[in-house]
């Protein structure tokens, strides 16, 4: 199936690992080009070196911490210098935390919306007037369940993804009229490496095994296994192709069923 990505152009936030990684080596499969972003200068670059080998698009990376809005600026500058287009924004970049709500600091618990809420908010803002001028543009905004379902520990991590759901609904109904659509993708419990690390901080916590804590999370799941960053970016690669052209303001459940069974 053809998906229209042959030489669109995207910006992947939180692109080096993960499902970020994932999705910019879907989108370089489908001949796209795919500009890396996070925060880490040596894993970026690393990453890069990994998708160059993979895809038939071109890609490059450019550091940026979202907090800055002066860095922000640069990775929107730095992509059109090199491409002179932006088709495709995938806000996948994280900010996670978990802590008792009444022992956060003040500076902690803004920073995390730094990172995550407003970082996609700078993105966005200067996304728009680009895709504008063509008049078709995607923007893909990574949120996680805990914005569904609360948890105690993570307050601050379930009102991020919240508010990123609320954010793409909106926007979605904004630009649909200028051809940007704008929509969510939602994974829960997604064996990415941060996910790996949670695991094995739970693990030494509780004193269970690794396994035992993964199974545990499996159990809960109505297909019985923990997610791929792979499935995740499939969806995210349909979402930002020619295919996904009636689709705005929704939020794609990646979760096994959870949902389903709430």
């Amino acid at each position: 199936m053809d998906l229209g990505l042959i030489d669109r152009v995207a910006i992947i936030t939180g692109g080096s690992r993960g499902i970020g990684f994932a999705c910019a080596a879907a989108l370089l499969s489908e001949g796209g080009h795919v500009v890396v972003a996070s925060v880490d200068p040596e894993r970026n670059a690393s990453a890069v070196e990994k998708l160059k080998a993979m895809g038939a698009g071109r890609v490059i990376g450019v550091p940026a911490d979202l907090a800055k809005p002066e860095d922000v600026k640069r990775l929107f500058e730095r992509t059109l210098d090199e491409f002179k287009r932006l088709d495709i924004l995938v806000n996948n970049a994280a900010a996670v935390r978990y802590e008792d709500f009444f022992k956060s600091t003040e500076e902690g618990w803004t920073g995390l919306f730094e990172h995550k809420l407003n970082g996609a908010a700078r993105c966005i803002r200067e996304a728009v007037p680009i895709m504008r001028e063509r008049r078709w543009g995607r923007i893909i905004n990574i949120a996680g369940g805990a914005g569904r379902q609360p948890q105690a520990r993570a307050i601050s991590v379930g009102l991020n993804n919240a508010a990123i759901f609320n954010l793409s609904k909106a926007l979605g109904k904004e630009l649909a009229k200028d051809g940007i659509l704008v929509n969510a993708v939602v994974p829960t419990t997604t064996l990415s490496e941060r996910h790996v690390e949670n695991i094995r901080a739970a693990a030494r916590e509780s004193g269970k095994s690794e396994e035992d804590v993964a199974s545990q999370r499996a159990a809960g799941i109505p297909l019985g296994r923990l997610g791929r960053p792979e499935e995740v970016a499939a969806v995210v690669t349909f979402l930002a192709s020619e295919k996904a052209s009636y689709v705005a303001g929704a939020a794609w459940a990646m979760d096994g069923g959870v949902e389903a069974t709430h």
